[in-house]
């Protein structure tokens, strides 16, 4: 006679949903095992999704079965046992080797006599259908973020609302979340303060009713979920919540936040600026600085290879001054300068390009209007003559899809046409004005803003006897290279004819993603 282990499972570890799942499985298997008479030696029951292998419950059981502690398993349906390839592998191998000599389900019995390709199929449909879920979800969420709405647990003072899928105020932590906000705001409490505050109105939360932590009360602080706006992935959406303050409270409750925090204990300035900024040139270590302080009070600052990685010969032994340092740094910033003249020059360009692509998207969307007249002129000629009998059911379809078709696409061509913008000329205008804005921190010594600057669009700063040397990013590089040839001539006309001839040559390659570069 068959021994048998009953495994239920539900696929939430959270014991508010599915409830009644495992309850409801017992029950239906309890009557399978009073109408047959079955011995059972073991119940298992677990709550965990079945998508991945690792379930400690169900591999107990396999390992038990393996032992010889029972030869069948009970279970509601097949794909409770697993819906992964892993854990549906293992119980075919011990079906087809009889250490399982029955699969009893409410609907069927598996032996192993059985077609595997049958019991694989429907291990696969399992897999299958969790897959699907997955990508049924990502896209249902990505559908309620497009529609304003927060997909997750509502924060403290809403609640989700089950039939409506949104977010609402909650009737009562609504108003009592909004006075925290006003009191914080005014910049005479502390987060203590609020959470006592907090209590006092039973605001607490909602799992331990026990009061707000105070790092819990800090985040909700930080949430812009409460002036109407939420993140995700990184991303800001509008919300279609109703918002329980403005942005202006929102900012000055971040004032209040930095009032009350505590205190950083900082160590001593050690006015080094450069730090974290090159590496060795001859051994690839990063370049460490120091401060050393004489008798008299005077200060000097220097930086070095830190000469870390053990058995690797470096050849720089000597330090270099801050003063020195520095000059080398504003030496590489003007390399990837641009001069007022040419960046007003430059951006003239600019704005005739701007015109003349202007000039072609309203051509476009000229076009795309009139096609989408004719086309709705059709349409309303086709849905009269269905009205009028001269067309059957089938011609109108056969006739009115593809023609609904062409109007939707027509209409969503044309409504990108309307939103968009050259996308190449913002990206260039912001690289003119970034490499002018770096003749200003060159001519003000703004040690910090270059050192920003040369880190932004260029990579590989290596020191090496005594000379900074940056690998400058593609179109930075061609910058560099024309500064080079424009600083080896005093001749005016001969630095224009320079400039102009860089200038054309790049333009002629707008379109190309020589431009397509983010600063």
């Amino acid at each position: 006679m068959n021994k048998y282990f009953i495994y239920c499972r539900k696929s939430s570890e959270d014991d508010d949903r599915q409830i009644l799942s495992i309850e409801a499985q017992l029950a239906e298997m309890n009557e399978i095992i009073a109408s047959n008479g079955l011995q059972v030696v073991e119940t298992f029951e677990e709550s965990m999704s079945a998508k991945s292998p690792g379930r400690e419950t169900f591999n107990d059981m396999i390992r038990r079965i393996e032992c010889g502690e029972a030869n069948a398993i009970l279970c509601w349906k097949l794909d409770r046992l697993a819906r992964n390839f892993d854990d549906g592998g293992k119980i075919i191998g011990l079906l087809q080797r009889e250490a399982i000599k029955e699969i009893r389900t409410f609907e069927k019995t598996y032996l192993p006599t059985d077609n595997v390709l049958m019991i694989a199929l429907e291990f696969g449909i399992a897999n299958q259908y969790v897959r699907d879920l997955s990508s049924n979800i990502r896209r249902g969420i990505r559908q309620k973020i497009r529609r304003g709405v927060y997909s997750g647990k509502a924060p403290l003072g809403y609640v989700n609302d089950p039939k409506l899928r949104t977010i609402e105020p909650h009737p009562e932590n609504f108003r009592k979340a909004k006075r925290l906000f006003h009191l914080f705001a005014t910049g005479k409490y502390t987060l203590a303060a609020i959470q006592r505050e907090a209590m006092a109105q039973k605001l607490v939360g909602e799992r331990g009713k026990k009061s707000l932590r105070i790092n819990t009360i800090s985040r909700l602080f930080q949430n812009p979920f409460y002036y109407g706006v939420f993140l995700h992935k990184g991303e800001m959406h509008q919300g279609a919540h109703v918002p329980m303050i403005t942005k202006q409270m929102f900012d000055d409750v971040q004032k209040a936040r930095v009032m009350v925090s505590k205190p950083r204990k900082h160590r001593g300035d050690k006015g080094l600026m450069f730090l974290n900024f090159a590496t060795c040139g001859s051994c690839g270590c990063s370049v460490t600085g120091e401060r050393h302080i004489k008798k008299s009070g005077l200060q000097f600052r220097y930086y070095r290879c830190t000469h870390k990685v053990k058995g690797r010969t470096c050849e720089e032994k000597n330090f270099m001054r801050q003063e020195d340092f520095a000059e080398e740094i504003k030496r590489n910033t003007q390399l990837a300068t641009i001069p007022d003249e040419w960046k007003e020059r430059f951006l003239a360009k600019i704005e005739t390009w701007e015109a003349e692509a202007c000039c072609v998207r309203q051509q476009q969307i000229d076009r795309l209007k009139s096609e989408l007249a004719a086309l709705k002129s059709r349409l309303d000629r086709v849905n009269n003559a269905f009205v009028d009998g001269s067309l059957e059911l089938q011609e109108f379809k056969e006739i009115k899809n593809p023609l609904i078709q062409q109007k939707t696409d027509l209409e969503q061509r044309l409504i990108a046409l309307e939103k968009a913008k050259a996308s190449w000329l913002e990206p260039l205008k912001n690289w003119v004005l970034l490499g002018n804005k770096a003749v200003k921190w060159v001519s003000s010594d703004n040690w910090l803003e270059m050192k920003s600057f040369l880190t932004n669009v260029g990579s590989n700063r290596l020191l090496h006897a005594q000379t900074l040397s940056v690998k400058f990013k593609k179109h930075w590089s061609l910058l560099a290279e024309t500064n080079v040839a424009v600083r080896s001539t005093n001749d005016f006309f001969t630095t224009s004819s320079l400039w102009w001839r860089w200038r054309e040559s790049n333009s002629r390659a707008k379109d190309s993603s020589l431009w397509v570069y983010k600063v």
